[in-house]
């Protein structure tokens, strides 16, 4: 086997690796915009029940129906709590994720460059052996 067969197997598996690499990328990606838009929405419902808790404030709502509200808006504020370790945690495998695409993909460039390099040292090594016996059975025809 060729020299340059070798280092094309090579390459075919560094070039898999970039590839599982951009897929692994873009499911965290995917799944911290995920993350993302869930605590948004979760921040936006806590705003919008803090203000509807000073309108019931102001209105004649009784002791109950206040601490019934507040205990939601603890729950909401939990929920908040999680979800931005969460996304922090995610936000952390993303970063991972894009170094790692980023070594693959350096790793699959020099392997195509190697690879690209030695076949051209191969075709130049078979065109002068191609010359060398070209030459030859010229000159021996002479």
């Amino acid at each position: 086997m060729k020299r340059s067969e070798r280092i094309d197997r090579l390459h075919r598996i560094n070039k898999l690796q970039e590839e599982l690499a951009a897929a692994n990328h873009g499911s965290v990606l995917a799944r911290y915009e995920s993350l993302r838009n869930q605590l948004d929405k979760l921040q936006d419902y806590w705003s919008e029940y803090s203000a509807r808790l000073e309108e019931l404030k102001q209105s004649t709502s009784s002791v109950r129906d206040l601490q019934e509200y507040h205990r939601f808006l603890g729950k909401l504020e939990e929920a908040i709590a999680q979800q931005s370790i969460e996304l922090e945690a995610c936000a952390e495998a993303l970063s991972s994720a894009e170094q790692e695409l980023v070594e693959r993909g350096v790793e699959a460039k020099k392997m195509e460059k190697a690879s690209a390099g030695i076949r051209e040292q191969e075709d130049a090594r078979e065109r002068q052996k191609l010359q060398k016996e070209s030459d030859e059975l010229a000159a021996s025809r002479f």
